[in-house]
């Protein structure tokens, strides 16, 4: 499928699609290389090894290590001249590169191997590689594809439809040419949030402040007050000192937005990434937005928790009914965000315009705009 081609939305069709095309296999009886060195790549390589699959090494075009793991990596080039018909699987999981263009700038043209893509090995491994933000088995998408149509007949308009429709069969290993496409409206501050006068906010996952400084840089809108949570420790650091630089007046809160008050543990993702983990490393306070903020009205409230946003919208139903905010909800964190987020949207949010846009590679930062209609 073209990235700017309009599809039909048909998702009756795209499970039959699907079935036609089932995931690639990994043959066990030939060694596996891996496109990718870095985390992604060296986690996968852990899970085919513990599977008892024979990992040869890593292809990386950057090389800037000879080895990982104690397996050799090579360039493209290298790894042509030296193994010939061999199967290739996808090491790399991010929003940086699609991997459209991953395949077509990186693999050479005369590559007349296997290549697997994560989707596929995911099918064999998905035990040992755990939570990996919307990956899936297609047993965990096909069942519920029906329920997803259901929702893309809420949407506001004809883009967004199609957008969860590619999505979908993205995801599905049926529109690899999607990793690519972005949509050309700016994240979180667009046509569908911006209204002219003062509001007060509220940013679910704060980071360092990234995203309020695009807000206040918005010339239409006078953003009279903002509440600001990030738990985690590093991140609320920064975003305390960049604050206070430019906006005193927002009050930064070392928290992470939940359904209620509660301790919980929590995995420091170095920074960006961060998650709430019943293993994790550090323990962080946690707080429904009713609890904090039960008498504040609120204009905005923007939720990028790493995969807690159900929790931050039951913790806020409320407020949701008290104000009618605009809420601008990332939906890429868990498989079942496609269907289950908007679900829960439609049944908080009385009177709401719903739009999904696309705003980084790979379907990662996939946000749902839920607009409250005039009165």
């Amino acid at each position: 499928m073209s990235t700017t081609e309009v599809q039909p939305v048909d998702f009756a069709t795209l499970e039959k699609a699907a079935d036609a095309a089932p995931p690639k296999a990994i043959d066990a009886d030939r060694p596996v290389w891996i496109f990718g060195a870095g985390g992604f790549g060296q986690n996968l390589c852990t899970a085919l090894r513990s599977k008892g699959f024979d990992v040869a090494g890593f292809i990386d075009n950057l090389n800037q290590k000879s080895t990982a793991l104690g397996l050799p990596v090579l360039d493209w080039p290298t790894f042509s001249a030296k193994v010939s018909n061999a199967q290739v699987a996808m090491g790399l999981l991010n929003h940086y590169v699609g991997f459209h263009e991953l395949l077509t700038k990186h693999v050479p043209p005369e590559f007349a191997g296997e290549l697997l893509m994560p989707w596929d090995t995911y099918e064999v491994v998905h035990d040992e590689l755990g939570w990996r933000y919307w990956l899936s088995r297609r047993s965990s998408l096909l069942p519920y594809l029906d329920r997803i149509d259901a929702v893309a007949r809420v949407l506001a308009d004809d883009t967004s439809r199609h957008l969860l429709y590619r999505i979908a069969a993205f995801r599905l290993g049926l529109d690899t040419p999607y990793s690519t496409y972005l949509s050309p409206e700016h994240r979180y501050f667009n046509e569908f949030t911006m209204k002219p006068g003062a509001i007060t906010y509220v940013d679910c996952g704060a980071y360092t402040g990234d995203t309020y400084a695009e807000l206040l840089a918005e010339p239409e809108v006078d953003c009279r007050r903002a509440y600001l949570l990030e738990p985690d420790p590093q991140n609320f650091k920064a975003l305390v000192e960049n604050v206070s630089s430019t906006r005193p007046e927002a009050v930064c809160l070392p928290l992470a937005a939940a359904q209620d008050y509660s301790i919980l543990s929590f995995n420091s993702g170095n920074g960006e990434g961060s998650t709430i983990s019943s293993g994790g490393d550090l323990h962080i306070a946690a707080v429904g937005l009713d609890q904090l903020l039960p008498n504040i009205d609120v204009d905005m409230i923007k939720i990028d928790v790493e995969g807690a946003e159900a929790l931050v919208l039951h913790g806020a139903e409320r407020m949701i009914k008290r104000c009618r905010p605009a809420l601008l909800v990332s939906m890429y964190h868990n498989p079942e965000d496609l269907w289950q987020l908007p679900e829960l949207l439609f049944n908080l949010c009385d009177d709401y315009d719903y739009y999904l846009r696309q705003h980084q590679f790979n379907t990662f930062d996939s946000v749902l705009y839920a607009i409250p209609r005039s009165n």
